[in-house]
């Protein structure tokens, strides 16, 4: 049995708390967030233990998982110190600050720690249905499109802003459902975002065209407004075929948000991981990553 600890309680925390429960061979021992209260609350609904001190939980040997799913800007502190107690790591995207990334890199490989990054929409049966379609297909034209009914500025922020935050997974999808990487960016977003999100130092909106290096072109509308909910799609196309992911999504949660539309995705990433040998999807986020802080560099300079 492998017992666990989730840190950070927020929506995507309390999933990884379910999963831990439903996953077989393992269990729920811990849960830890900066507000006590609330962790303590939770602690008793989900039947585990918390603590004030994150450190007196690090050092119980028998606690080998520590899921990360607190704010971004807290990951860096939380991986160092599972690091130096060689314990396994699944982190929430992003990973890191970017400045911070290579560093962390060379301490997992070198400390030979299992680790995991949290890209679980790869393991949402829609894409997982489109990444089927495709096999032996030539696709030529990818579209994405993601809105959401959130204008929480500060959210955003604790998490990376919109290009980090919102578009780390689909950068990743379009990469994956590409079988390539970008060679080529364009990006707008300052002119179509809202005042109140560039005063912050942030983006509302952006529309942004990727070319990948087999010759895919991509392209991306993210928004952090929408009139009746949540929406996101991804059509591909190639010469003789149009393929759309709401033909393969589940109508009732069509329009939720992510914890109720991909929550079985998190539970899938979560058992591949656990189930694995090696390190699940880290490459993956590192290259993510490094897309996000483009797309990023390219929207503050246009």
């Amino acid at each position: 049995m492998i017992k666990s600890c989730v840190i950070g309680l927020s929506k995507v925390g309390i999933i990884h708390c379910k999963s831990l429960i439903k996953i077989k061979n393992t269990s729920l021992n811990y849960i830890f967030d900066k507000n006590y209260n609330l962790s303590k609350r939770l602690s008793k609904k989900f039947k585990c233990n918390t603590s004030r001190n994150f450190d007196s939980i690090l050092k119980k040997k028998d606690i080998e998982l520590f899921i990360i799913a607190s704010p971004t800007i807290t990951h860096d502190f939380y991986i160092k110190k599972l690091i130096k107690f060689r314990k396994m790591i699944y982190c929430e995207k992003p990973i890191t600050n970017n400045n911070k990334l290579d560093k962390l890199k060379y301490l997992i490989k070198k400390h030979k720690i299992k680790f995991c990054a949290g890209l679980n929409r790869r393991f949402s049966k829609e894409y997982i249905a489109l990444k089927k379609k495709i096999n032996k297909k030539k696709v030529n034209y990818i579209q994405i499109i993601s809105r959401s009914a959130n204008h929480n500025i500060d959210l955003s922020l604790r998490n990376g802003g919109l290009f980090f935050d919102k578009g780390f997974h689909f950068f990743d999808l379009a990469c994956w459902l590409g079988n390539s990487k970008p060679e080529k960016m364009i990006v707008i977003s300052k002119s179509i975002s809202s005042e109140d999100f560039l005063d912050n130092g942030d983006f509302s909106d952006a529309m942004i065209n990727l070319k990948l290096r087999n010759g895919i072109v991509v392209e991306i509308l993210f928004s952090r407004k929408c009139r009746f909910g949540n929406f996101e799609k991804i059509k591909l196309y190639g010469e003789k075929f149009s393929l759309d992911s709401d033909d393969f999504s589940d109508k009732k949660t069509l329009y939720n948000d992510f914890s109720v539309r991909h929550r079985k995705s998190y539970l899938n990433c979560l058992k591949k991981f656990i189930e694995s040998k090696n390190n699940l999807l880290m490459n993956e986020a590192i290259l993510t990553q490094k897309i996000c802080a483009d797309a990023l560099k390219k929207a503050r300079y246009q």
